[in-house]
């Protein structure tokens, strides 16, 4: 029969209280160092596991985080989800994954087991999170944290990436090669990192002195689909770009298909810059130069943040702002005119 709590208090001669208050680490119990080693010895030499549900309905807490993720076969997330389920094992949480396949109606679900107490807090790493969702989880007091996005109704909460800084970076790489017809695949411009990308490349352009073409910004989507479509829209054009800049590494292979399609070599007639640097990017033929985001790090950082708020340890800074970093490999080149 397993041992009970009971057990353990015969065994360190004290009150099943007081054992309680250990192994929960109560702050204000005050007991000696030699009280406080028997009970531990008694709980390991008894081989005393505590009650974890019991545990979780006391302190109202299941040491549970939850992150709902968009999509959970997009590339982008196994890093970022590995972090974050690094940082909570270290902080003593488990975490629980809640894919929404950009369903409304399912992220409602999940923020009810929030409301139901059986996650103490939420990594929100969807971007198509409405605004109303995160001005209820502050109105309610919620524990969360935005993962790869902000939001206008809360100054902080977020570990996001400078995507105006990113997108520049890659634009900047085109025009140092030449280019002067650089197109942008957007992301969904109702979304903040679609909106941000998108700002990024028409600042760089108006810094390199390249006219902004608003037939060369086509807004797509994040998925490799949406960069195919808009890449063949793109090519289609009486006098095409020399290169693209695209939202993200899906785009960017959805881009290099529609190329191939065309018999168009890249970089050779067409460069292109993806964005995140997923591992498939340097993986396909010609490799893809893009900007290398550190995922493993947004995630860790916003589940270490996520777990002192809810612990209420003091945070200096509840806004994390990552910097991209330009990856060259084979997809991008000098640029040659090309005639329609």
């Amino acid at each position: 029969m397993a041992a009970t709590i009971k057990d353990v208090a015969e065994r360190a001669g004290v009150n099943p209280s007081t054992v309680s208050r250990v192994i929960n680490e109560d702050p204000k119990l005050s007991i000696r160092d030699e009280t406080r080693k028997r009970i531990l010895d008694a709980i390991r030499e008894l081989d005393y596991h505590p009650n974890a549900v019991a545990r979780s309905l006391r302190l109202r807490s299941t040491r549970t985080l939850g992150m709902i993720i968009p999509d959970i076969t997009n590339p982008f997330f196994p890093e970022v989800i590995k972090g974050a389920e690094s940082a909570a094992a270290e902080r003593g949480f488990s975490l629980m994954l809640c894919n929404t396949d950009e369903d409304p109606e399912k992220e409602k679900a999940y923020l009810d087991l929030l409301a139901e107490k059986k996650v103490d807090g939420f990594l929100m790493a969807t971007a198509f999170s409405h605004d109303s969702t995160v001005k209820f989880l502050k109105e309610k007091g919620y524990p969360f944290i935005l993962v790869n996005r902000s939001s206008r109704d809360v100054s902080g909460r977020c570990v996001v990436v400078d995507d105006v800084d990113g997108a520049g970076v890659a634009v900047d790489h085109l025009a140092e090669l030449g280019h002067t017809r650089i197109a942008h695949v957007a992301g969904v411009l109702f979304t903040e990192t679609g909106l941000s990308r998108l700002e990024g490349y028409r600042l760089t352009l108006n810094k390199r002195r390249i006219p902004f073409e608003p037939d060369y910004m086509v807004e797509g989507g994040f998925r490799e689909k949406d960069g195919y479509r808009a890449t063949r829209r793109l090519l289609g054009l009486p006098v095409p770009p020399t290169a693209i800049f695209a939202a993200n590494d899906l785009v960017a292979l959805g881009a290099l298909t529609a190329a191939s399609e065309l018999g168009l070599r890249v970089p050779g007639d067409l460069s292109i810059v993806g964005y995140n640097d997923v591992p498939l990017a340097e993986k396909v033929t010609p490799a893809l130069t893009t900007i290398h985001v550190p995922l493993y790090d947004m995630g860790y950082l916003a589940a270490e943040l996520l777990t002192k708020l809810i612990q209420g340890e003091e945070v200096a800074e509840d806004r994390v702002v990552l910097k991209g970093e330009l990856v060259v490999r084979q997809s991008t080149g000098p640029a040659r005119e090309r005639a329609g």
